[in-house]
């Protein structure tokens, strides 16, 4: 195999690969040892891990470190958990398969790979709800899990019926109760860890009326979505999370929108990390008492024996 015709090769039948080949590649194509000492030795051919190269002396691109690590954990090795934090690039084989990791590379090792990866992309990888779910396998705690899962479906990485389909289709699924039941508030509108939380400790455990999530209305001829409204009681909560609330310009945003939703006769109501997070029961009697006052007839109820709740209903027996 000739210089020019490893150039070919390289321009039009894998050009695909940006410039990255394995050996079997050539190989398969003609190519001979002396061909890639010979090719080596020019710089025609530079190595990056066992017997995958790349045609050119310089850095690498993002794009060529994916294919060298998927050629180099091949045959039938898939991208995954990409833009995940970190140096490594992660890689996909089947469960089956017991090979090193090359450097710089992260192995996972899947069950049933075949059929979770989009083989026609370049390169391969999981399909977006495998590669969520991968990355709930590997998740530190129950937030994180959230986060994956509302993040892929807001961002419209996957949905989250194809979510459910793929954790119904396995018969080992991490955290698979709260991946279901995250999926299910999805769903319903909540589309951050910390509005799933709201829904949860807030909401639910103390018993208030449920919400109306990400209800549409025009304003002065805008668009806007609010994140929770108690339609019959004229009570929009709005949960102020760090990711979509930073700077002057949005702080302002929501001061506005806070008075436009007051001018239009409803009480918004603004929670922050704290009030969700470490506050929860306390937020849930300071609303409660809100939703009372605007006919709610129903009152809170405890989540605990040291809920605020029940603390309330002690000190002033006429609030439950």
């Amino acid at each position: 195999m000739d210089d020019p015709a490893l150039d070919h090769l390289l321009r039009d039948e894998l050009a695909h690969q940006d410039g990255v080949v394995a050996w079997h590649q050539l190989v398969e194509r003609g190519a001979r040892p002396h061909d890639r000492e010979r090719w080596v030795r020019r710089r025609l051919l530079v190595p990056v891990h066992r017997a995958v190269y790349v045609a050119h002396t310089g850095p690498l691109t993002d794009s060529q470190c994916a294919w060298a690590a998927v050629l180099a954990c091949g045959p039938r090795a898939a991208l995954c958990l990409v833009g995940r934090p970190g140096p490594l690039v992660h890689v996909a084989i089947d469960a089956t398969r017991r090979i090193t990791a090359p450097e710089g590379v992260r192995l996972h090792r899947v069950r049933g790979l075949e059929a979770q990866v989009r083989w026609s992309a370049s390169p391969p990888r999981l399909l977006p709800e495998h590669d969520v779910l991968l990355g709930v396998g590997l998740a530190a705690d129950e937030e994180e899990v959230v986060r994956l899962l509302s993040d892929a479906v807001r961002t419209r990485v996957t949905t989250a019926p194809r979510l459910r389909a793929a954790v119904v289709g396995r018969s080992r699924v991490r955290h698979r109760r709260l991946v279901l039941a995250v999926l299910d508030d999805v769903e319903r509108g909540t589309h951050s860890v910390l509005e799933h939380r709201y829904l949860r400790d807030v909401e639910r455990a103390h018993g208030l009326p449920r919400g109306t999530w990400q209800r549409r209305r025009s304003v002065d001829g805008r668009t806007e979505y609010s994140d929770v409204d108690y339609e019959p009681f004229t009570v929009t909560v709005e949960l102020d999370g760090r990711a979509g609330h930073e700077g002057w310009d949005a702080q302002n945003r929501d001061a506005r929108r806070d008075l436009d939703q007051a001018l239009a006769g409803w009480v918004p109501v603004r929670l922050r990390h704290r009030q969700v997070f470490r506050d929860a029961c306390v937020t849930a009697v300071r609303l409660g008492r809100l939703l009372q006052t605007r006919g709610w007839e129903g009152a809170p109820g405890p989540c605990g024996p040291g809920c605020a709740v029940a603390v309330e209903r002690r000190e002033r027996p006429e609030a439950g």
